[in-house]
Parts: C-alpha cells; sequence; structure tokens
C-alpha cells in the first residue's frame, strides 16, 4: 500500500532485468546488421540487411517510387556505418538529422526490435493458455511492486491501489502495462477491471511508446506483435529520441509529481545528462527531501559522488536523501522493500 505520493523512474536496465529487453549496446548492433542491405538478382529482398524490413517496410511502401526506394536504401547504408562509431542508436540517428530517411527508418527498426523483444519474452501471451504462463515475470521488479501497492487492499479497492504512483518510463517496451494488466485478471479482476486500471495509470514517457496494449484504444499495438504486419513508417511519430528536442510526456505533470513525491526511485536509469533535463525542477524550487533510491548496478563507486550531486542539482533534492545501490531493479525493490514500506506505506 501506497499512503504517500511514490515516483518510479525506469530505464533500460529496468526492461532488460528478468523482461529481456535490450540494452542499448545490442539495439545497436542489431539494428547496424539490419540496415546494412545488400542486393543480388532480386530487388525486393536483399541478400545483407534484415530482408523483412526491407521487403514489408520499404519496398511495400515505395516499390512505385525507385527515387524513393533508393535514398531509404542510401539512408540504411548510412545509418548502419553511423552506429559503427556511434555510442548509440539515438546518437548515431542525431548525426543523421539531417537526413529525415534515416531517422525514419532508425525509428522503425528500434519499434521492429521492441516488438521482437516483447514476443521472444517470457511474459508473452501464450496461443494454448491465451495468457502469460502463470509464473512468467514473477521474479521480477513489476511484480513486487505491484505487490506493494496491493498490499492491505481488498479486491475491490485493487483498482485504486496505484492513485499515488506515478511511473516515468523512459523506454518504449510496454513491460509494464502488459504485466500489470494480466497481474490484475490473475488475482480476481474482470477483464473490464484490469483494462480500466491499467488505462488509469499515472505512467509518463518521455519518449513515447509503441501504443497501448489495450484493445479499442486508439494506438492499440498488440504486446509482441508481429513487426511485418504492423510496423510501417507512419507509425514512427510515436516515438522521439533521446536527441530529439521535444518529448512527448506532459511536462507540468511530471513536475507535479516529482514536487509532490515522498519518496523517488531509479530502476535501470543511466542518468545520461539528456534524461536527467527532463527531470529537472525549477531553479527556484526550495530543497526537497524526498527519500531516492537508485540502483547503480556495475556503476563503479568512483561515479557516484558526480551522479549524487547532479542529481541533488537537478531535482534540488537534499543530497543526504540520495542513496545507491549496486543491485538489479528486481533485486533493490525486494531487499529494500521494508525500508520502502516504512517510507511511504
Amino acid at each position: 500500500m501506497f499512503n504517500k505520493p511514490l515516483v518510479i523512474v525506469v530505464g533500460a536496465g529496468a526492461s532488460h532485468d528478468v523482461y529481456g529487453l535490450p540494452l542499448g549496446g545490442k539495439l545497436a548492433e542489431q539494428i547496424a546488421r539490419d540496415t546494412d542491405f545488400m542486393f543480388g538478382e532480386y530487388v525486393n529482398r536483399p541478400t545483407r540487411g534484415d530482408p523483412d524490413l526491407f521487403e514489408h517496410v520499404l519496398y511495400k511502401k515505395f516499390h512505385g517510387d525507385r527515387a524513393k526506394l533508393d535514398r531509404y536504401t542510401s539512408a540504411g547504408h548510412k545509418l548502419s556505418a553511423a552506429i559503427g562509431s556511434a555510442v548509440s542508436v539515438d546518437d548515431a540517428l542525431y548525426q543523421l538529422s539531417d537526413f529525415p530517411e534515416a531517422v525514419e527508418l532508425g525509428k522503425v527498426c528500434i519499434m521492429r526490435r521492441i516488438l521482437a523483444a516483447e514476443a521472444a519474452s517470457d511474459l508473452k501471451v501464450k496461443p494454448d493458455l491465451g495468457e502469460p504462463s502463470p509464473t512468467a515475470g514473477r521474479e521480477g521488479w513489476i511484480e513486487q511492486l505491484f505487490s506493494m501497492a496491493i498490499a492491505n487492499h481488498k479486491l475491490a479497492d485493487v483498482p485504486h491501489a496505484f492513485k499515488r504512483l506515478t511511473i516515468i518510463n523512459f523506454n518504449y517496451d510496454r513491460c509494464i502495462e502488459h504485466y500489470l494488466f494480466w497481474s490484475l485478471k490473475r488475482i480476481g479482476l474482470s477483464t473490464d477491471e484490469a483494462a480500466s486500471t491499467v488505462a488509469g495509470l499515472n505512467i509518463l514517457r518521455p519518449y513515447g511508446t509503441l501504443g497501448s496494449i489495450l484493445p479499442g484504444s486508439r494506438t492499440f499495438l498488440q504486446f509482441g506483435a508481429n513487426a511485418n504486419s504492423s510496423v510501417s513508417l507512419d507509425l514512427t511519430s510515436r516515438i522521439r529520441t533521446f536527441t530529439e528536442s521535444q518529448s512527448l510526456h506532459d511536462t507540468d505533470q511530471l513536475a507535479a509529481s516529482l514536487e509532490a513525491a515522498a519518496m523517488i526511485i531509479f530502476l535501470g536509469f543511466g542518468f545520461h545528462p539528456q534524461n536527467l533535463r527532463l527531470l529537472a525542477m525549477p531553479k527556484q524550487q526550495n530543497w526537497r527531501g524526498a527519500r531516492t533510491i537508485a540502483t547503480a548496478f556495475k556503476v563503479h563507486d568512483a561515479n557516484l559522488p558526480e551522479l549524487r550531486a547532479a542529481i541533488s542539482e537537478t531535482m534540488r533534492i537534499d543530497s543526504t536523501r540520495i542513496e545507491f545501490h549496486s543491485m538489479t531493479a528486481s533485486t533493490i525493490l525486494k531487499e529494500l522493500r521494508m525500508k520502502i514500506n516504512m517510507a511511504i506505506g
């Protein structure tokens, strides 16, 4: 039970932990291979690069416009080459921001790879069951969060258990919504009740998402849907990269949530300066005492003083209230559950 406002800030490490979504380096490698097109006899089926990407996205849309098709093919070569020397896919897209075809192609690749990772995740719906495996994701951090939220609630009150929770999700995937939907059904809520509860979650997404996992939603895109039939260049407006200046969240709502928070928990967050700036509070904001806990898995201790100072200054939080733990997202919520409950439960 959350009796005080809680903000969870989610980064790529949290989706990788247990749920298997790709980290930046792996995603970059995959997209570099996908877009390195080479052709043999058939112009709509490359012998190198991702043939499905070319056939179902590019050739399908531009087979009647050879000039555009060639521009996107050339953009693929540019993107593949840029990724080889860039820190991340986002940095490569920034380098190529003067080439809109490369940016569009990169976003399509991100969406396709995220869908593929969702489909390969243990959270996927099993065709023989019509739902995920009963044990899927039960060792992950979303289960820990779910368990804490619904504690001491009667079943009829569970839909209200998340009203003091805000999730700031910097990832494109839908593991959180998908897992919570099926978990709500698992404990006895109807499909409509579970869908309504998920639709009402306060989830802010600075960089957008592939779409809603709820059928009937305007942006519905099934979790782990087949990329060949589901992803097109027309959907790229749903997401931004961290090098693009315009984010897709409600900045006022984000600021209000952070200002009200009694506790802030960073899970798998990389603390990139651009991402941290999106969490910035006004300089005139009074220093706050929000308890702040962050995963720092595989982060060298020598980096922690600078990270603490950056969070403190950017978010106007008393530095003595910020603590780091060399744990994964799932581990930190298990091991520090008592601390969290005592602070906000």
